[in-house]
Formats: C-alpha cells, sequence, structure tokens
C-alpha cells in the first residue's frame, strides 16, 4: 500500500463522516419537534386518566420552554382526635389548595397553543410572566385544542380530541 492510496482512503473517509454529520445536524430539527409532540401527548393522555381516577381538575401548563402537568390538593386543617369529622371549620382554618406538580419537560421547541372557537390562525405563546394552561375536568372532558411546536423553519401542529386528549389530526412541515 503506498502513501498515495492512505491519503485517498482517508479522504473517503472523511467525506464520508462530513456528510454523515451534516445529515444529522438536519434531523435535529425533526426529533426535537418529534420528541416533544411525543411527549406532550403522553402528557396529556396521563393528566386526563388521572382527572377520571383521582376525581379532580389536572392541567397541562405551557410556559416558555417547558411543558407542567399539575393538579390541584386540598390540605385540610388539622383535626384533635377530640374533634369529630363533623366540625365545621371557621374562616381562618379553610382548606388550602395546593398545586402538585407531577411530570415537567423541557423543550427546545416553541409551543404555542389554538384555543376552540378562535379564528384558524389565531395562536397564542406563552408569556415570561404566566403560561398557558389546559384543564382536564374530573368528568373526562378537556377543551379541544391544537398545540404547535416550532424549531426554526420546521413546525407540528397536533389538533387534540376534547373526549381521549390523545391526537385527532396532525400537520406538520419538517425541512
Amino acid at each position: 500500500m503506498t502513501l498515495l492510496e492512505v491519503v485517498i482512503a482517508l479522504s473517503l473517509v472523511a467525506l464520508i463522516v462530513g456528510i454523515g454529520v451534516l445529515k444529522y445536524e438536519d434531523g435535529t430539527e425533526e426529533r426535537v419537534i418529534r420528541q416533544g409532540a411525543s411527549k406532550i401527548e403522553a402528557m396529556a393522555s396521563r393528566a386526563h386518566a388521572m382527572s377520571i381516577l383521582h376525581q379532580k381538575p389536572f392541567c397541562l401548563r405551557f410556559e416558555v420552554g417547558k411543558v407542567v402537568l399539575a393538579g390541584a390538593d386540598v390540605k385540610k386543617p388539622a383535626v384533635d382526635e377530640e374533634e369529630r369529622s363533623d366540625a365545621k371549620w371557621d374562616e381562618s382554618e379553610r382548606p388550602e389548595t395546593l398545586e402538585v406538580i407531577y411530570d415537567e419537560y423541557a423543550t427546545e421547541a416553541l409551543i404555542s397553543l389554538h384555543r376552540w372557537g378562535t379564528d384558524d390562525d389565531e395562536w397564542l405563546e406563552p408569556d415570561e410572566d404566566r403560561g398557558l394552561t389546559w384543564q382536564f375536568q374530573s368528568t373526562g372532558l378537556c377543551e379541544p385544542v391544537g398545540i404547535r411546536l416550532e424549531v426554526e423553519d420546521s413546525w407540528v401542529v397536533m389538533h387534540m380530541h376534547p373526549l381521549t386528549a390523545r391526537v385527532e389530526e396532525e400537520e406538520f412541515m419538517i425541512k
């Protein structure tokens, strides 16, 4: 084997590796979008099931760069053993509602929400101060929403079913 053959073989390997790296970088947007869509659908399904099972509302809260699955828990005031369960609470002992976070998903994708009954091109984006909330009622119903994930020029839109909280229809453009 001559030096010329080694140089040609190494340049071919470098060319193949270079093409592979470019293809991998092109797939990062698609990977981020598909992973986010899959995780959000799983979180919605979990929130739906938990709201029915526990008979209390749960929500997905969309914030800048993350999605949070949360539920409300009612913390009852401590009752002495001498007091009975039929004792009345006075205003100062009113039960406080605590938000319990069950799951979080951080994402690089820009998330926006389309509420039912709004114009087709009206997409709401979460602010730094407050996020957008999608409620799951204890009856098993949720608002039919559209969820859009964007990374640069690529996007996916998931239209969610109000009875199952699953993706009913999906549109996407991956560049």
